[in-house]
């Protein structure tokens, strides 16, 4: 046999196990980042306020990946124009911004949040707030494409 067929034979053979271990890894990763993802909403509360701002995004990234959502991570290199994540489902993009803030999210924040996603032209907006929001930014974001989600409804 030439080195031409051998070669061919070998890709034939190797490829698909090449395939299988990447979808072993792949899974044995989703399954541990996963455990995380559920120690940390039995820690409560106070799991998240005592984990760093990129853990904190990287735990947002995980919650909505358990709702069925493709998740891009954004914010955690540095200035990331005010989207940490970037969520797609059913031809949908929505981006999101997490605070890992002691204080609660104010009317400001939101409109500015507001105001990029229409710049991005992205079709929804999710602030995630671990303390909350000011009554002003409840009530501006009523009825607009922007969802605020707390702490407490990240662990629920």
């Amino acid at each position: 046999m030439d080195n031409k067929i051998l070669i061919e034979q070998a890709l034939y053979y190797l490829f698909p196990a090449i395939i299988l271990i990447d979808m072993i890894w792949y899974w044995s990763k989703r399954s541990n980042r996963q455990k995380a993802y559920l120690e940390v909403r039995r820690g409560g509360i106070q799991a998240l306020k005592t984990m760093s701002w990129q853990d904190f995004e990287r735990f947002c990234g995980l919650h909505f990946e358990s709702k069925g959502y493709r998740v891009q991570l954004c914010g955690l290199g540095g200035a990331d124009g005010g989207i940490d994540l970037l969520l797609r489902k059913r031809g949908k993009t929505t981006m999101v911004q997490c605070k890992h803030w002691k204080s609660r999210v104010s009317v400001m924040t939101v409109r500015e949040m507001f105001g990029i996603m229409h710049a991005n032209r992205y079709d929804a907006v999710i602030i995630v707030a671990l303390s909350g929001y000011t009554r002003e930014a409840q009530q501006w974001a009523a009825g607009k494409p922007i969802s605020l989600l707390s702490g407490v409804d990240l662990i629920k």
